[in-house]
């Protein structure tokens, strides 16, 4: 590849004159592919699991709320970043063009090893959260051993991993197919998964407590050998130390950690702004608009789910899953697979068919995170390579299909090593931890949004929100502002809370050995190209290719 005025590719400040990417996402588009990131089916099962188990007493509708309010906070920063250096790529690009290249390299590691990670945990969540439990109760509905039989095996070992791998794979395949299969593709996953949604919230508006108490008690009593399990599991979960005496505003706060971790994706689209038509106006209503129908959709879910199973028989069930009989105070009454809302669900009717298409929905919102995910990051790497901070490979993009093929494969590769360490480790298994690192990356990339206008005032006032004012002050810095504090609230948060995050310290260097990779990938980088007689620091001076 050759310069216009024929000089060597190697001479060149970016890899090529053109990203090869194009503009093929409009406002619909990024708010499917931001709301399918909040997965909004993973976080209210999440929700439901986690939330009152671990929280007694945390009010799950206002945690929610709060989330909600503050990642709109964070999406508005975000927005103006975008609007300002509408390329792909994520907050390197934001933060390459004011921090100095190895700290925002540095960051941008920080922000796509944590999705990467959670792309294999949606593919385990898929298993063990959606199919399992609803081939578990079809199996007790249908009175089907092979049923569940089946159910336990997906859930543990090589079925787990290599199931879970092929997820992966498949999410590889479709993005290398290209931009606008996969958003096409995307837009009717969408579909069946809010369809599933508005069934799970006509099932609990038809209905009650009672219903649902008769019917669990009809189908687990036998299988569980008790009498009344319902309230069983409620009594030996009191008797081992759950109640919801004493809970605060710090229990709701708690809680609103769970709802943060999956909302944090309604801003996701930072990552393909360089394909966004119209990008003012569809980053603005993707992100708010991903926040937005989230809220509503949980607060109608979780509202609902308290009234028709109880919220003590919610939070014991899960409680009474973690339990280690041989530990417990009390005789542990537990249901003999995983309490989610999709096998509680349907319980209510009965009926084998709702209890599938539930479970689809759900199963189908756990996937939208992972070709989400897995573009977010190849998005990133793809950036690293033009601005000639990564191997040439990964910013390679077929002519065809106007993909990178090779960083998707990479980014494939690491979910499925991800997937392996999850499965079969036990370390691995609970580092949650990561999700501080990207909150903790985005902070300072919108930190740094606050000062962009005075710092870097040749490239702020070619954006279109240049001159919008508050108070006196740039929009931007404003917007950013907001951001910063709403991001650093979660973080500390997330900090403090060893359920949903925390600060374990036999895994804190997994979180610090993140970043400190990205600054000596970048150091490696920066002498390998100065051995090719070319200053990557030029790069970092001027507007990212389109």
């Amino acid at each position: 590849m050759s310069t216009a005025a024929g000089a060597p590719a190697e001479s060149r400040i970016f890899l090529r004159k053109a990203s090869g990417l194009i503009r093929t996402a409009g406002t619909f588009d990024t708010f499917v592919y931001n709301i399918g990131l909040v997965s909004v089916g993973l976080g209210v099962v999440t929700m439901l699991y986690y939330g009152p188990a671990f929280y007694p007493g945390g009010n799950m509708v206002i945690g929610s709320i709060l989330a909600g309010i503050m990642m709109a906070f964070i999406s508005f920063g975000m927005i103006c970043w975008s609007v300002t250096l509408p390329r792909s790529g994520g907050i390197y690009v934001f933060s390459t063009r004011i921090l100095p290249p190895w700290l925002a390299l540095m960051l941008s590691f920080g922000d796509i090893v944590p999705p990467l990670f959670y792309g294999a945990i949606a593919a385990f969540w898929i298993l063990t959260l959606g199919v399992a439990p609803a081939l578990a109760m079809l199996g007790y509905m249908s009175g089907s051993q092979g049923l569940q039989d089946a159910a336990a095996g997906i859930s543990q070992g090589w079925p787990l991993f290599l199931l879970g791998s092929g997820i992966l794979i498949i999410s590889g395949v479709l993005l290398a197919s290209g931009m606008k299969r996969f958003l096409a593709v995307h837009k009717a996953v969408f579909i069946l998964a809010l369809l599933g949604s508005v069934l799970q919230i006509v099932v609990l508006l038809l209905g009650s407590r009672d219903q649902f108490m008769a019917n669990f008690d009809a189908v687990m009593g036998p299988i569980m050998g008790v009498p009344d399990p319902y309230s069983g599991i409620i009594a030996s979960a009191q008797q081992n130390g759950w109640t919801t005496d004493g809970a605060n505003w710090k229990t709701t706060l708690g809680v609103s950690n769970w709802a943060f971790l999956p909302i944090i994706g309604a801003a996701y689209s930072i990552a393909i702004a360089g394909e966004i038509k119209s990008v003012q106006r569809a980053q603005t209503y993707g992100m708010l608009g991903a926040v937005v129908v989230s809220i509503v959709l949980w607060v109608a879910t979780i509202a609902l789910s308290n009234s028709v199973f109880g919220y003590d028989f919610l939070g014991s069930a899960v409680y009474n899953k973690f339990l280690d009989p041989a530990t417990a105070t009390a005789p542990v009454v537990a249901t003999p697979t995983e309490p989610s809302i999709n096998l509680l669900s349907g319980l209510i009717t009965q009926s084998w068919f709702i209890t599938l298409l539930c479970s689809i929905g759900v199963v189908v919102w756990i996937w939208m995170w992972i070709p989400g995910i897995h573009s977010y990051a190849v998005r990133a790497m793809v950036a690293w390579a033009f601005d000639r901070v990564a191997p040439d490979v990964l910013g390679t993009v077929s002519q065809k299909r106007h993909t990178p093929t090779a960083a998707i494969v990479v980014c494939a590769i690491i979910m499925i090593v991800f997937m392996a360490l999850f499965v079969f480790t036990e370390s691995f298994s609970k580092i949650v931890i990561l999700i501080e690192a990207q909150v903790l990356a985005w902070s300072v990339a919108l930190l740094a949004g606050i000062f962009f206008p005075y710092k870097r005032p040749h490239i702020h006032e070619k954006s279109p929100i240049a001159n919008k004012k508050v108070f006196g002050l740039p929009l931007m810095t404003v917007a950013c502002a907001l951001g910063f504090l709403a991001s650093q609230f979660y973080f500390w948060s997330l900090f403090f809370d060893g359920v949903a995050a925390g600060h374990a310290p036999d895994q804190i260097p997994y979180v610090i050995g993140i970043f400190a990779l990205g600054a000596v990938f970048y150091f490696v980088m920066k002498a390998y190209r100065a051995s090719k007689g070319i200053d990557i620091n030029l790069a970092f001076k001027e507007i990212p290719i389109e």
